[in-house]
């Protein structure tokens, strides 16, 4: 298969077994397929149409999926596409994605013609999701160091990349130029780079590696690079993740939890004041994102953290189901069971992951699972009148 080539596919729909919400299962357990990570625009703005991944020909490509019809149009072609990364563009005309770790491409939805907008320098690699600010002039991502570099491809090698320190840089493209700027530079593992949301001076970043080692997971530093500052210091026996900008740039949430406990905690970040708030207790979720105006979270219920040294400090029990959270009510539900094995699988640390995240509308949720075979794409709707569980 080549881009421009079509797949049609048949949806299954199934009720909750124990919600009885309706779940619809868009792509087939025999074909590996996943959503891009959970903070990237995956949706048109109407909600019509929704970029995916997909192993339809032995790669795993993009693929942008009309959602009445059930067939999908395939974006990209070849080996190398880094199919957590990419995004669509505000303006629904564009995907951007990075292709070897070496190219940032950028794809017209309409004809499929590829532009390089920047190319990684033959000394570093790039890695992990770019993320671009809110009018997508500009994005920020992280190059690490080629002499430092090693594929990441189960957890064994995530602990020890840590141990490593390799030689990272956050940098800024320009994707009309492909003019690039290091921000912010450290002998120590980055990831997760973030422009705050109608924000474009304030970029939020993690010190990668096992929760539990690194000295704070949680960083800021203005787009010139100064002022760079810790979001929260971490507590005896606290592991924070999974931070993400409420989409309308209020704050930052994050999730926390504790050495020895089964319930974790969703903390909001105000980048104004510096203050960190506890919002609510909840079940034990690893991802967590919100809707535009941060108030509905969505979560996805996992178990013993697999990115952390002291894994039996750290061990609870595999909790299966997808919540939804009120934040004004400080209360929860369970939406659907989501039942991924969470597995490593095809020398991907997340491909089985549920990432979910709400379409555009809030109406339902959009999730990966293995559950019925390889991993595949599941929306589940939101309860009519869900039972509120309030928290502690």
């Amino acid at each position: 298969m080549a881009k421009g080539m079509r797949v049609k596919l048949v949806y299954e729909v199934s009720q909750d077994p124990d919600t009885g919400v309706e779940v619809t299962r868009l792509t087939p357990p025999e074909v590996t397929c996943h959503r891009n990570y959970f903070y990237q625009k995956c949706f048109t703005n109407d909600g019509s149409k929704l970029l995916f991944a997909g192993e339809f020909d032995g790669n795993w490509n993009y693929y942008l999926l009309d959602i009445a019809a059930g067939e999908a149009v395939q974006l990209t072609e070849g080996t190398g596409d880094n199919t957590f990364g990419g995004f669509l563009s505000p303006d629904d005309k564009s995907l951007y994605y990075v292709k070897n770790e070496r190219t940032l491409l950028e794809v017209n939805l309409e004809t499929q013609v590829e532009r390089e907008v920047y190319r990684v320098p033959a000394d570093w690699v790039g890695y992990g999701t770019w993320v671009a600010n809110s009018d997508c002039t500009k994005l920020v991502g992280i190059e690490i160091s080629k002499d430092d570099w090693v594929p990441l491809n189960d957890w064994k090698i995530f602990h020890d990349f840590f141990h490593k320190g390799p030689h990272c840089r956050l940098l800024r493209v320009d994707l009309q130029t492909g003019e690039s700027a290091v921000i912010h530079q450290e002998k120590n593992w980055l990831g997760h780079p973030i422009y705050r949301p109608f924000d474009d001076n304030t970029v939020a970043f993690c010190h990668e590696g096992p929760h539990d080692l690194v000295d704070a997971r949680m960083w800021m530093v203005n787009e010139d690079g100064s002022n760079v500052r810790k979001v929260k210091e971490h507590a005896e026996g606290e592991s924070c993740t999974h931070e993400f900008w409420v989409p309308n740039g209020s704050s930052l949430i994050y999730v926390s939890y504790l050495k020895g406990q089964q319930g974790r905690t969703i903390y909001s970040y105000n980048p104004e004041t510096g203050v960190n708030a506890e919002v609510m207790q909840m079940p034990a979720c690893s991802h967590l994102m919100s809707n535009f105006d941060g108030t509905l979270l969505v979560g996805d219920g996992s178990g013993t953290p697999v990115d952390v040294k002291d894994t039996g400090g750290y061990t609870i029990d595999n909790d299966p189901y997808l919540y939804a959270f009120d934040v004004a009510k400080k209360a929860w539900f369970r939406v659907a069971r989501h039942d991924t094995s969470w597995a490593t699988f095809a020398n991907s640390r997340q491909v089985t992951h549920p990432h979910p995240s709400f379409t555009p509308d809030d109406s339902a949720i959009l999730f990966s699972s293995d559950k019925d075979g390889k991993p595949a794409l599941y929306i589940a709707k939101m309860p009519a009148n869900p039972e509120l569980i309030s928290a502690k």
